[in-house]
């Protein structure tokens, strides 16, 4: 019986032996402690004096114990209790052992010493215990460990007279049109990579997947839309072949306007389905009925976002996308649940097999994946279902076979967490109520008046800030617009439009515009609030320093933050800027800090007094509208 189960149907008389036997233990194991304590000074001479006095009962109590633990870890400590007392009793006429020679201390001694502590370890039947283990250590996939390699520097490309890669000459002669004279390096590698595998194609090969990893602004995304025309632009009838999701309404909308610029010279049909207008409407764009009241497609590529994607698959009839040929993933290490509504084989079902290579009908899309923060995790990778695929970056990772802290600690790896050498990063740290006081000083510490783009963490603060602001900068003559999901698409286009064009010089957003947007002439990014992922960092900072042109990123941290700000950065393996502590106080005074921040309260008090009289009309109006009916 164990000394840790409890009898509950013991009578009084064994629970009283019971608690004999315990003692009696303890007081053994106490023996024990001492008799370890000099054996540490004295050395093993009283072993040796041990076995040469006993080498009988030595050697059975040695092989009493090797058996008990081959078939029963857990030693049946009572039971060697009552053997202890047993002999005790019947050798009442001679002197008791000495612990340090007695046979069973000896024997529960090493017991104890033997037994894993299960909290720490476990003990593997017929294994060697005192065997070293072998360090498990990660390994990337080839695919990963070995990319193609991408110079980081962005003017290093060819220039578009250089460039001979098979790239038609109508969309070399749009590129020009658009002011664009030469290629950034993703540009150069990506292109003929996915002109050759156009060419493999048309002999029945499966394409190879494509993964691009490199900062924002390095030109990723016409990178694979280029060599993706090219291919489909001779199409005979009209079929859903390209397919383009991304994460928000905003950058969907920009993408649809590349696509739309560089087709005009095709019969290639784009539709933006992005939830802007009725999913009706949509439908009228996406398929038309012919006079056989057969359904069929009116659009050769496909701009979406992954939830509207879903709708239509559910609730368009004659939607198809068995046809497809490329699926382009911008930001891709968002989630890609959508993958698995998409038909077979283009949902990554269908397995790599002799097979399925001669089925012609088994030809999954080519995937085309972007993003500025790709995971390096193989785990969260494989949910892509990748056929083969290959990757593109600016940086190598140091070790095929480095123990890497997956999405933790990323190392020098793939790209990841990388920004564009023309961005300069700053940190300030000053106290919250000071914040907006820091915005205005780096307004108007140069004498060219900057671009700037503050990102908020919800839509309320952006709307306090914006109010705010615009009150401090009215005298610099500087105008400031907010920009969130409470505003409607039109309103936000608008915002937008006059931001792009120079009519709005300070733009307050939340983390809408922190990803895949391209803003011309943004040259000074803030982050009025922590972002709460290194990936935020790297998002909002790349709205700047784009396409070789230089930019600022400016994180506002409060003292309390700094730890973490660091924490976050460092953890990445970025530099973390010189953190500059500023002091606003005389700044405040001079702009009557005070007066405008309580002239804030009273606009904020009075807009919820006019939007509670807003609801209330509402409500009875409908009160009215109920009677009548």
């Amino acid at each position: 019986m164990s000394i840790f189960t409890e009898n509950r149907y013991k009578g009084d008389e064994d629970v009283v032996e019971d608690a004999a036997s315990e003692n009696h233990l303890t007081a053994l194991l106490k023996k024990i402690k001492e008799r370890k304590k000099r054996k540490s000074t004295t050395g093993d001479t009283k072993n040796q004096e041990h076995a040469e006095r006993f080498p009988v009962a030595h050697k059975k109590s040695r092989k009493h114990l090797e058996t008990s633990l081959k078939e029963n870890v857990d030693i049946d400590l009572n039971n060697t209790t009552h053997n202890v007392e047993n002999q005790n009793a019947s050798n009442n006429n001679q002197p008791s052992l000495d612990p340090d020679n007695d046979p069973a201390i000896t024997q529960i001694s090493k017991s104890l010493e033997n037994i894993k502590d299960p909290k720490q370890d476990f003990i593997v039947l017929g294994s060697d215990s005192h065997k070293k283990k072998t360090v498990v250590k990660r390994v990337l996939p080839d695919w990963l460990a070995d990319p193609v390699l991408i110079s980081a520097d962005l003017n290093s490309g060819p220039s578009l007279s250089e460039f001979n890669s098979g790239l038609d000459d109508e969309l070399i002669k749009i590129l020009k049109k658009n002011g664009v004279t030469k290629l950034f390096p993703v540009q150069a590698s990506v292109i003929p990579f996915i002109l050759k595998w156009n060419e493999k194609r048309k002999m029945g090969w499966w394409a190879q997947d494509i993964c691009i990893s490199s900062p924002t602004g390095s030109g990723k995304t016409l990178a694979v839309v280029l060599p993706v025309i090219q291919h489909l632009q001779h199409r005979f009838v009209p079929k859903v072949r390209c397919l383009v999701v991304l994460p928000g309404q905003e950058l969907a909308a920009q993408i649809y306007t590349v696509m739309t610029t560089y087709t005009a010279h095709t019969d290639l049909k784009v539709v933006l389905l992005s939830g802007l207008t009725s999913l009706e409407q949509e439908q009228i764009q996406l398929v038309k009925k012919l006079a056989s009241g057969e359904l069929v497609s009116k659009v050769d590529i496909v701009v979406t976002t992954p939830g509207r994607l879903i709708d239509h698959i559910k609730n368009t009839p004659g939607f198809s996308l068995t046809a497809l040929q490329f699926i382009i993933i911008d930001e891709a290490d968002r989630p890609i649940d959508w993958l698995q509504h998409l038909p077979v084989p283009h949902s990554g079902s269908i397995p790599l097999t002799v097979g399925n290579l001669m089925n012609k009908r088994y030809k999954p899309a080519q995937k085309l994946l972007c993003s500025a923060t790709l995971s390096q995790d193989p785990e969260k990778l494989s949910k892509l279902n990748l056929i083969q695929p290959k990757l593109f970056t600016s940086v190598h990772p140091q070790d095929k076979d480095q123990d890497l802290n997956l999405d933790k600690k990323t190392g020098d790896f793939a790209g990841r967490y990388t920004s564009p050498d023309e961005l300069k990063e700053r940190t300030v740290e000053c106290q919250l109520l000071y914040k907006p006081l820091a915005l205005v000083h780096l307004l108007t510490e140069n004498e060219t008046l900057p671009k700037m783009l503050v990102f908020m963490n919800s839509g309320q603060m952006a709307h306090r800030l914006a109010l705010l602001l615009g009150e401090l900068c009215k005298d610099i003559g500087l105008t400031v617009a907010e920009l969130s999901s409470t505003l409607t698409h039109n309103k936000r286009k608008s915002v937008l439009t006059r931001f792009a064009e120079g009519n709005i010089q300070i733009l307050v957003s939340t983390d809408a515009l922190a990803r895949g947007m391209d803003i011309p002439g943004v040259n000074l990014v803030v982050s009025y609030d922590m972002p709460k992922h290194i990936k935020g960092y790297i998002h909002r900072s790349g709205r700047t320093g784009r396409a070789g042109n230089p930019g600022t990123a400016v994180s506002l941290v409060e003292p309390k933050q700094v730890a973490a700000f660091t924490k976050m950065l460092s953890g990445a393996n970025k530099v973390v800027p010189n953190i500059e502590v500023l002091n606003f106080d005389r700044l405040a005074a001079d702009m009557n800090y005070e007066q405008h921040v309580n002239k804030l309260k009273e606009t904020l008090s009075d807009e919820k007094t006019h939007s509670l009289k807003s609801l209330k009309a509402v409500k009875r109006k409908h009160s009215k509208i109920s009677k009548s009916t």
